[in-house]
């Protein structure tokens, strides 16, 4: 017989009105927040990068007989690769403060998504004409 606690855990599905006060639920439970909330952090990013990559594609990449550097967008998509690898790598250490313990999984998972909002308004912030 399964106890409340993981019967209720194996029925709880992560969204905004279930993690709102993630602070009181066990564990296991805020860690699936803690994932939900970096998917919703990421596909905002997947829906801002096009964005982002056209506007770059417009702006910032014309070429030139003088400049032999790499267009703007070679340089966007270079420092986004680049990026992922440093959230992931950042995120995976910041959870070492919880390491092999079963709230690691939500320092990383809440590291990444905070950062990836943090990538989200320097895309924005690219993309502001004129500043």
């Amino acid at each position: 017989m399964l106890g409340p606690i993981l019967l209720a855990a194996m029925q709880f599905v992560p969204n905004a009105t279930t993690c709102a006060d993630s602070g009181n639920l066990p564990q296991q439970m805020m860690n699936a927040c803690a994932a939900w909330d970096f998917e919703q952090a990421d596909a905002e990013l997947n829906a801002t990068w096009p964005v982002a990559l056209d506007y770059v594609r417009t702006h910032l990449s014309e070429s030139s007989d003088w400049d032999d550097r790499p267009s703007g967008e070679e340089r966007l998509r270079a420092a986004q690769q680049a990026w992922i690898i440093l959230r992931d790598e950042h995120c995976g250490v910041w959870g070492y403060h919880m390491r092999g313990g079963t709230a690691e999984p939500l320092l990383y998972n809440g590291c990444r998504a905070s950062m990836t909002r943090e990538r989200i308004e320097d895309l924005r912030s690219l993309m502001l004409e004129d500043q």
